[in-house]
C-alpha cells in the first residue's frame, strides 16, 4: 500500500551526519563527528557499586514504573548541585527530570508553540534542537553568531517580526557547534531585549561544567528576575549519556506544563537512572570529578588545536575553545566546502559540515569533536585534513 505520512516530514532532509558516517565508514575511519564523551570519563566502578546498592535496598521499587514525574530525591540533589555552582534554582522554580536534555527541547516547542509560531535560534545551532522544533511545525529565524555571541542588532530585528516570536533558543556557554561563549555583557543585553519584546528564553547548557580555561560566566537563568528563562541541562557530559538524565529548571507554572506533556508521552524517567544519579551526586566529590573530566578534554582539545596550527592552511579561521567538546573552523572562499568534505570522506575521516546546523544550509564551517578519538587518531586525522586544506587552496 502507499503510506500517507504527516506533512511535517516534508521539511526534513535525511540526516547529513548519518550520511557522513556511511560514506566515511571503514575499519580505519577517524570519527570527529559525534558529540560523544570520552569513555575514560565514565566512573564505571562507582556506577556498578551504586547500582548494586539501590537494587539491594529496594529492587522491586527500582524495577517498577515510576509513581511520580520525578524522583524527589533526585530533584533535591540536582538543585543542590546546580546551586553549588551558581544561584540558579530559585524559590519560585521547580525541576523537571527528562530522558536526556533533547526531550526537554522537543517538549518546549509543544508547551509554548502553536502551529506556525516562530522560534529565534543562533545560526549555526544544535541540529537536534532545530529538528525538534521543526517536528512541531515551528518556524525558525536564524541570527548570526559573532565571536562573543549573537548579533544584537539582528536579534532585535528578528524580535520585531510579526507575530512576535515565542522563544529564543540559545546555548550561551561552549555553544554547539561553534564552542563560542556568549559574553556576560551580551547575555544581559539579550535578556533585556527578551524582556522588552516578551520573548521567553530557552537556555540550553549541556557543556557549562566542562570549562578548562578562563572564568565561569553566569548563566542567564542566574540573573532572571522576570521568570522568562527555561533552563535545560544534562548530566550526560559529566556522568554518563547512557543513563539519559536531563533537567528543566523554570518557574513552577511552566514546569507543571512540562510534566503534563511528559505524562502524555513517555511518562516518568526510569527509576533506575534517577536513583543512580541521586546516589552519584550525593556520594561522589563532584568538584574533583568535574576537574578530572575537564582535564581529559583540555589535553585533547589542546592537541587538536596545536596540530591544526601546524598543519592547516593559514587562511583557515579557527580558535581554541575554553571548554566543551568541539572545535569549529571556517573555510575561506578559495576552498570549496563540498569538495573539502568529499576529500575528507575519501580518507575515511568523518566531520560534520556547518550546513547541518544552519537554518538556511549555507554555512561554510565544520565541526570537529575532540572527545571520542584517542590522541594518536586526533593527530593522524587532523594532519590529513590539513593536507587537504593546502591541496584545495592551491587548486
Amino acid at each position: 500500500m502507499k503510506y500517507q505520512f504527516s506533512k511535517r516530514f516534508d521539511q526534513f532532509t535525511p540526516s547529513m551526519i548519518r550520511d557522513v558516517l556511511i560514506k566515511a565508514a571503514g575499519d580505519d575511519m577517524i570519527n570527529f563527528s559525534p558529540g560523544f564523551p570520552d569513555k575514560k570519563t565514565f566512573d564505571v566502578e562507582t556506577i556498578k557499586k551504586l547500582s548494586n546498592e539501590i537494587l539491594d535496598e529496594d529492587a522491586y521499587e527500582i524495577l517498577q514504573y515510576a509513581m511520580k514525574p520525578a524522583y524527589p530525591g533526585l530533584v533535591k540533589s540536582v538543585k543542590q548541585f546546580f546551586n553549588s555552582l551558581e544561584p540558579l534554582v530559585k524559590e519560585e522554580d521547580d525541576i523537571m527530570i527528562t530522558s536526556g536534555s533533547g526531550e526537554g527541547l522537543e517538549m518546549a516547542a509543544k508547551v509554548f508553540c502553536d502551529e506556525g509560531d516562530t522560534i529565534v535560534v543562533e545560526d549555526p545551532s544544535f541540529v537536534g534542537a532545530l529538528n525538534g522544533f521543526k517536528s512541531n511545525n515551528a518556524k525558525l529565524i536564524g541570527v548570526p553568531l559573532e565571536k562573543d555571541g549573537l548579533n544584537l542588532e539582528l536579534l532585535e530585528k528578528a524580535f520585531q517580526t510579526k507575530p512576535t516570536p515565542k522563544l529564543l533558543y540559545i546555548i550561551p556557554t561552549f555553544q554547539n557547534p561553534t564552542c563560542i561563549t556568549t559574553s556576560l555583557e551580551k547575555r544581559k543585553a539579550i535578556y533585556d531585549l527578551c524582556v522588552k519584546y516578551g520573548v521567553l528564553i530557552l537556555e540550553d547548557n549541556p557543556y557549562g561544567t566542562l570549562r578548562f580555561k578562563g572564568e565561569m560566566v553566569p548563566s542567564i537563568k542566574s540573573f532572571d528576575t522576570e521568570n522568562i528563562v527555561v533552563y535545560l541541562a544534562s548530566l550526560s557530559k559529566i556522568i554518563s549519556p547512557g543513563i539519559r538524565i536531563g533537567t528543566v529548571v523554570a518557574n513552577k507554572e511552566i514546569v507543571d506544563k512540562f510534566a503534563t506533556m511528559k505524562g502524555a508521552s513517555a511518562g516518568a524517567a526510569t527509576n533506575w537512572s534517577q536513583y543512580i544519579i541521586t546516589k552519584f551526586l550525593n556520594t561522589v566529590d563532584m568538584e574533583e570529578h568535574i576537574k578530572k573530566v575537564s582535564h581529559i578534554y583540555k589535553e585533547k582539545s589542546t592537541l587538536m588545536i596545536e596540530t591544526m596550527k601546524e598543519t592547516f592552511h593559514p587562511s583557515i579561521d579557527f580558535h581554541a575553545p575554553d571548554g566543551g567538546m568541539f572545535v569549529w573552523f571556517t573555510l575561506p572562499e578559495a576552498i570549496n566546502a563540498d569538495q573539502f568534505l568529499d576529500e575528507a570522506l575519501k580518507k575515511h575521516i568523518a566531520i560534520v559540515p556547518g550546513s547541518c546546523f544552519s537554518t538556511d544550509y549555507s554555512n561554510r564551517g565544520f565541526r570537529l569533536s575532540f572527545t571520542s578519538e584517542p590522541p594518536e587518531q586526533i593527530v593522524k586525522g587532523i594532519t590529513m585534513l590539513g593536507e587537504i586544506t593546502h591541496q584545495l587552496y592551491q587548486s
